[in-house]
């Protein structure tokens, strides 16, 4: 039975041309009839401004000590 992938991030911005970046990401390894196998969240450290708090949440403090995604994206690929 095939596995599904499902990924969903937030952003420092809407805008792809602006040089925006992930600061929580959330991925999913599904089967076909909704059970998840495996599953993988965190925060992400922008290195930069974190954009529009009023859209995600999420705060500047909220993401300071966070990984950056240099620093996990391994594990998201595994």
């Amino acid at each position: 039975m095939p596995l599904l992938g499902v990924i969903d991030d937030e952003t420092t911005g809407l805008n792809p041309y602006r040089h925006n970046r992930v600061i929580e990401l959330a991925a999913l390894v599904v089967r076909p009839d909704g059970e998840v196998i495996r599953e993988f969240a965190t925060l992400l450290n922008p290195e930069r401004d974190i954009g529009p708090t009023s859209i995600h949440g999420i705060s500047a403090s909220d993401v300071a000590s966070a990984p950056r995604f240099a620093d996990i994206a391994g594990m998201l690929l595994d």
